[in-house]
């Protein structure tokens, strides 16, 4: 991970990094072609763009992390409402960028890192500071895991207001019952209330991807305040309890949880469902996160 200090090229205001024949024309100086494969299709709407920041609520309070800047739009907003913005690029040519075009920004650091195994703490000499915000257009193929690692591993980050693709957006936001419920979805939504804030057409990107997209908000939940219910007692029993339980989405949770976890048998998983009032013929997508939460308490005390 290395960061790049705030000042570090231009030294006033760049170009408006939202226009279509300013991405073209960097793309085009630098030799690059964007990489579908690092999910690099360029924000191009200056009208999103303020829907986005308009969500985040940022002031100069606040400390903002950003994953995949990429060219800098989003970054260029952030900079002139936050009071510092980490923006973290595993693109050593798009870190460059954005360090030359925004280097006017005093209160910008980039960091040349892979978001899924950045050192996040390491960021600061001590703690983070209160209340840090992730704002960030999610590269696609790495957005639920990452929210749900970053939930789970950073209970400093307080709130995430995230572009995803739209059917992921779909999954987080799924109820119990349907195709698009998850083990991401559970895990996301007993940690953060999620709130979907607008759609985005696939023609506000440059070059265009093949899929829409949506802006959606997080915002954590207090420690120990669950969905409905008392909290897990231990949430990392409680993930292994509901990655099982997906694993196999056909089979009942009884057989599912049993066989993904060592120790637990059928038995106990079907006196626990009974103990919370569920049938022992649920399958996965019928629990809602509070069930989850109650569930792993049942099963860590038999």
């Amino acid at each position: 991970m290395t960061a790049v200090p705030p000042g570090a090229g231009r030294d006033r205001p760049g170009r408006l990094l939202t226009s279509p024949a300013v991405v073209r024309e960097l793309l085009t100086t630098e030799g690059l072609r964007p990489r579908r494969s690092l999910g690099q299709n360029f924000l191009v709407d200056a009208n999103v763009l303020r829907i986005i920041t308009d969500a985040t609520r940022v002031s100069h309070f606040d400390t903002v992390v950003e994953v995949g800047p990429g060219l800098g739009a989003l970054t260029q907003a952030l900079v002139e409402r936050a009071g510092r913005v980490y923006a973290i690029e595993s693109d050593p040519a798009m870190a460059a960028i954005l360090s030359r075009e925004l280097g006017y920004a005093k209160n910008l650091v980039v960091v040349r890192a892979d978001a899924m195994v950045c050192d996040l703490p390491a960021l600061w000499k001590e703690r983070p500071p209160e209340g840090v915000k992730m704002v960030s257009n999610l590269p696609y193929q790495i957005a639920a895991t990452l929210l749900v690692d970053w939930l789970r591993d950073h209970d400093w980050l307080a709130e995430y207001t995230v572009m995803v693709q739209r059917e992921v957006g779909e999954r987080i936001l799924a109820e119990p019952g349907g195709k698009d419920y998850s083990s991401a979805t559970v895990k996301i939504r007993y940690r953060a209330e999620v709130s979907k804030v607008a759609n985005v057409s696939r023609n506000s990107f440059y070059p265009r991807p093949r899929v829409d997209s949506a802006v959606l908000r997080l915002v954590r939940r207090p420690p120990g305040r669950a969905p409905d219910a008392a909290p897990a007692e231990d949430e990392a029993f409680m993930d292994r309890v509901i990655t099982s339980a997906f694993s196999q989405r056909r089979k009942k949770v009884v057989n599912s949880v049993s066989a993904g976890i060592e120790g637990v048998t059928a038995r106990r998983v079907a006196l626990a469902l009974a103990d919370l009032g569920i049938s022992r013929t649920a399958r996965a997508e019928e629990l809602n996160p509070a069930e989850y939460a109650g569930l792993s308490n049942l099963l860590m005390e038999r």
